[in-house]
């Protein structure tokens, strides 16, 4: 989670368990326990066919800032600078008009554009008009996020830590006006978690963690560090992480480490 002092494991921990980490901003923890609800709340937009409007932006916003920011769900009435950015965000007066501007370009070109890239154009234009006093690049992530589940794709859910460099500066590519960096590193995101998706399908053989270290020279906890950092394409269910056999062999044909297995 964007700026958050909180480890993956305790981000899952404030998450599964409910459990308040000592010595860690209140913030964070309260930013974890936000953000799924955020999300079960993109999947209710889905399933009903809400579409993309100025009243679903201020909802997220809130949602993601809950008990946070006592201005959470309300656009900010003052100016604001974003640390090493080259652009000047817009003045807190004109933006109500620019957000729903937006909102209405963004309804005019689906035809237009790709998914991907209407997703992160508009990504981009939101945090440049930065219309929220904090919580603008999470709110921006959630809409994409949205707007590319309305059109069929998955939920983006690889921008992980490793990927942050590349996601800051295809931002900052198209403050430049190239946008074609930034619209090339969602497509990836999106094609990477495609694949987690697809493996996870057609693939009868699904192995646990635990069996997978078995058959490898690997441990446990060494997948399973391997997962949360998005290095293979393992999928959670519940508590547990699993992987397909074909996404196995695929990292260990990659490693060169010896004893890969072999679908049965």
């Amino acid at each position: 989670i964007e700026g958050s002092t909180l480890s993956l494991h305790e981000t899952r921990m404030v998450i599964e368990e409910g459990v308040t980490i000592g010595e860690k901003p209140l913030k964070d923890v309260l930013s974890a326990k936000n953000h799924p609800e955020a999300i079960d709340c993109l999947v209710e937009l889905v399933q009903l066919g809400t579409p993309l409007t100025e009243k679903v932006v201020l909802t997220l916003h809130t949602l993601v800032m809950k008990d946070i920011k006592d201005d959470a769900g309300s656009y900010r009435d003052h100016g604001v600078r974003v640390a090493g950015a080259t652009f000047q965000p817009a003045k807190s007066g004109e933006v109500p008009r620019l957000v729903k501007e937006l909102v209405d370009w963004a309804d005019r070109n689906m035809e237009e554009l790709s998914p991907l890239e209407l997703a992160a154009v508009f990504h981009h234009r939101f945090v440049q008009i930065h219309p929220f006093s904090e919580g603008n690049g999470r709110t921006a992530r959630l809409i994409m996020n949205l707007m590319l589940m309305q059109m069929g794709y998955p939920f983006i859910i690889n921008i992980t830590n490793r990927d942050r460099g590349k996601y800051i500066r295809g931002l900052r590519e198209a403050d430049h006006g190239n946008r074609a960096y930034f619209v090339n590193f969602i497509a990836r995101s999106a094609e990477r978690v495609l694949d987690i998706y697809l493996n996870a399908i057609e693939e009868p053989d699904i192995l646990s963690l635990k069996e997978a270290s078995e058959l490898t020279p690997y441990s446990q906890e060494y997948l399973s560090l391997l997962a949360r950092r998005g290095r293979i394409g393992a999928f959670k269910e519940g508590r547990n992480w699993y992987i397909s056999m074909r996404e196995l062999n695929r990292y260990m044909k990659e490693t060169g480490s010896k004893g890969t297995p072999e679908p049965q």
